[in-house]
């Protein structure tokens, strides 16, 4: 893949660019960078509203490129973070729709840093580490072409104010990020259970990573038939990867749904709408994206991350409507719908992860349902928990990392929707509470163990109508990854 770097500061002599983060209320004060930007400005044809951006040229400077990026005011979004990280991001994509660019200075002002920390309850630090990682994020491409012009993406991207403290910050975040993004895109060849398994034994080598991959045989001793009921159609064999950061202190598990290709079992997709099933595996990416973040930034914890990874695909061998699958802890479950494969997935990992690492709470990221799309759309995850301080936690969490998540109920009275005649829980609910059905039966599984669960299915790749961020140029977002790292340095 395509990478560029970013750094804490540049050299005006030594950048092809410079970007302005300019505010409604810092837009007076942009008219002192040059003629053209007090042209512009005065004559209305720049505004500062939030995404918008104007590529000017200021003769007899050093470059004489300049871009102003907007970020608008409280009125068209109240967390100043988010709008500066979207001015950041403004910014790099207009810079990369130049070639001639190769290296961007991004300036902030410092006023505007020190108003996003106070509002934020945060250090001035943290928020430079988070406009580096937004235009660490904006420079991302995923590309595998052959001929013709692969995307462009900038060398260098220095952000000012910085400091070496942000920057190493920014960089294990960024890394995170990306491997989850990259996990993401893969086509379903490339990224199938087994070169999966493949991937994360190279992240393990790398970083010094403990893991763990659990194949057919000790799937079935451990009773795991959540797992292999959704893999035995494929001819790739399903498996449980897992990948251990310790950095001491408390256990946290997070796990994440990685069918690296669904196209719905035996119940099958419609053709239209397997086009973004390589998408399934973002739950996956974004559990491993997390742990590889922790390594980076040495958190006092001990992270691991559990994916089962499969393939939900049709065959002779396929699980099918009706059947009775026993899972890891006991559960009888009646198969009430093939393309309801993720949650029997997770399910056997939650419940092992709860029963093997006892941890002090667990996280699930997974595309899971519809049903979350259309109660959020793509701007929002659907957060759910048995344990209410978790929950508010995460909540905050997601919207400090500009990943928002919304609280959703875990009611008792959804559990009659997964009521079975023959098994102990039906896998589906029915269209109603789609969502909320799905976390249900997750529940089953995760005992005493505080637990949050995160339904990214609308916000882990750019569909249609969102995420709306620019510093999701398209494809896969890793979203997740800094929610959970910002939960885990609360």
């Amino acid at each position: 893949m395509i990478r560029g770097s970013i750094r804490a500061g540049f050299d005006k002599g030594e950048v092809d660019a410079v970007a302005y983060v300019v505010s409604k209320e810092t837009l007076e004060k942009a008219k002192a960078l040059g003629r053209a930007s007090a042209e512009a400005i005065g004559l209305g044809d720049f505004r500062a509203g939030l995404e918008e951006t104007a590529m000017l040229y200021e003769p007899g400077t050093k470059p004489s490129r300049v871009i102003l990026s907007g970020v608008g005011g409280a009125s068209d979004w109240p967390d100043l973070v988010e709008r500066l990280r979207v001015g950041v991001g403004a910014a790099v994509r207009e810079a990369r729709k130049r070639k001639g660019i190769k290296k961007l200075g991004v300036i902030v002002l410092e006023e505007l840093v020190e108003k996003a920390a106070a509002e934020a309850g945060k250090s001035t630090d943290w928020v430079i580490e988070q406009l580096m990682v937004a235009a660490d994020m904006a420079n991302y491409a995923y590309a595998l072409k052959g001929k013709g012009d692969a995307p462009h993406v900038l060398a260098e991207i220095g952000v000012e104010p910085g400091t070496e403290a942000a920057l190493q910050n920014a960089l294990g975040i960024a890394e995170g990020v990306r491997v989850a993004r990259d996990i993401g895109n893969a086509p379903p060849a490339m990224m199938n259970p087994e070169r999966l398994e493949a991937y994360a034994r190279e992240i393990a080598e790398k970083l010094g990573l403990g893991i763990t991959v659990l194949h057919r045989g000790e799937l079935e001793n451990l009773g795991m038939g959540g797992i292999l009921a959704v893999g035995q159609g494929s001819e790739v064999e399903p498996r449980l990867i897992i990948l251990e950061y310790n950095g001491g202190g408390d256990t946290v598990a997070v796990v994440g749904k990685a069918v690296t290709f669904d196209a719905g079992g035996l119940d099958l997709k419609p053709p239209q709408a397997m086009l973004e099933m390589k998408y399934d595996k973002c739950g996956g990416a974004a559990a491993i994206g997390t742990v590889v973040a922790a390594a980076r930034l040495k958190l006092p914890y001990r992270v691991v991350a559990l994916v089962p990874a499969v393939e939900n695909l049709p065959s002779g061998k396929s699980y099918k409507p009706l059947d009775v699958i026993k899972m890891y802890n006991g559960l009888t479950v009646e198969v009430g719908n093939t393309d309801a494969e993720g949650r029997l997935i997770l399910a056997d990992a939650l419940a092992y992860a709860a029963e093997k690492y006892k941890p002090k709470f667990m996280v699930d990221f997974a595309t899971l349902t519809g049903a979350a799309v259309v109660a959020l759309g793509n701007h929002a995850a659907a957060l759910f928990s048995n344990n209410e301080e978790l929950l508010r936690s995460v909540e905050k969490a997601s919207r400090l990392a500009g990943e928002p998540a919304w609280p959703m109920p875990l009611w008792p009275v959804y559990e009659k929707q997964l009521e079975s005649k023959v098994a102990d829980t039906n896998n589906v609910g029915g269209r109603p509470a789609g969502a909320i059905t799905a976390a249900k039966f997750l529940e089953k599984f995760v005992g005493d163990t505080p637990w949050a669960h995160l339904d990214i299915a609308g916000t882990a790749w750019v569909q249609e109508k969102g995420p709306w961020k620019p510093y999701y140029p398209g494809g896969a977002t890793g979203w997740g990854v800094r929610t959970v790292i910002e939960l885990l340095r609360k």
